[in-house]
């Protein structure tokens, strides 16, 4: 069996010691992003923890936006001349700043054992098509041949939209074949690999243009392990940008 380090895991769309400014009424601390939970705001003042009893956590009236934005309004005012003020709190999916709204990151996590957390089986089949989808051709100096040109097709303007989907289709279809090749190649070897892992059957490439925004297109791969166990892989391409999922 095979494992590899889990690169998509949840967003906590938590805010870490944010840098503060204080207001001039020396009093006061906007907040920089909607608040999801009042009870997860910490303020520290010149690295000092501020006991709750010491500050209360407002919600900012404004007439043009209906998100819940907030303000620390300390009972004393702040003395010191520069005071170097952080905060923490906990936002919403949408204004979070790690993942603009996906939800998901590619990033390492630890688990409460303090161990990177790993995935094996159908998870690292899953992994492993992402990886051949999103990597930039050419751009792992380890693996040149590992990836797509999706990349390219960023920031062009959608004159044929079939003629689009058409080129999506042949890229993954051409990345998924070199993965097959390479697990071959593999099993060939005689190393040890589960069928949750071996990949099987593609099923369908669908592409979709979002009917709210034109300008992002929808990828949906459906496919097969080898253990019998249908799967599916989403990417959301934008013009500007190659989102996270």
């Amino acid at each position: 069996m095979s494992y590899d380090l889990k690169i998509q895991n949840p967003c906590d769309h938590y805010i870490n010691w944010e840098k503060g400014t204080l207001s001039p009424d020396r009093k006061s601390v906007i907040l920089k992003y909607p608040v999801a939970a009042v009870s997860s705001v910490s303020l520290k003042v010149d690295l000092v923890d501020m006991d709750r009893d010491m500050y209360e956590v407002l919600r900012l009236k404004t007439e043009q936006s209906l998100q819940p934005f907030y303000y620390i309004y300390l009972k004393n005012k702040v003395k010191t001349f520069l005071p170097f003020i952080e905060t923490t709190y906990t936002t919403l999916p949408y204004s979070c700043p790690k993942c603009f709204g996906v939800k998901y990151l590619d990033d390492l996590r630890y688990n409460l054992q303090g161990d990177m957390t790993v995935v094996s089986n159908e998870y690292l089949l899953i992994q492993h098509v992402e990886k051949y989808i999103v990597t930039k051709l050419n751009s792992n100096v380890f693996h040149d041949w590992m990836g797509t040109q999706l990349h390219s097709l960023v920031g062009t303007k959608i004159l044929d939209i079939n003629f689009l989907k058409t080129q999506i289709v042949e890229q993954i279809n051409s990345s998924i074949e070199k993965l097959k090749t390479v697990q071959a190649k593999t099993l060939a070897l005689g190393r040890p690999i589960t069928p949750g892992e071996l990949f099987d059957k593609l099923l369908s490439v669908e592409v979709s243009q979002s009917t709210e925004d034109s300008t992002v297109i929808m990828v949906l791969v459906r496919f097969t392990a080898k253990s019998g166990k249908s799967l599916e892989y989403n990417q959301f391409m934008e013009l500007s940008q190659l989102r996270k999922r």
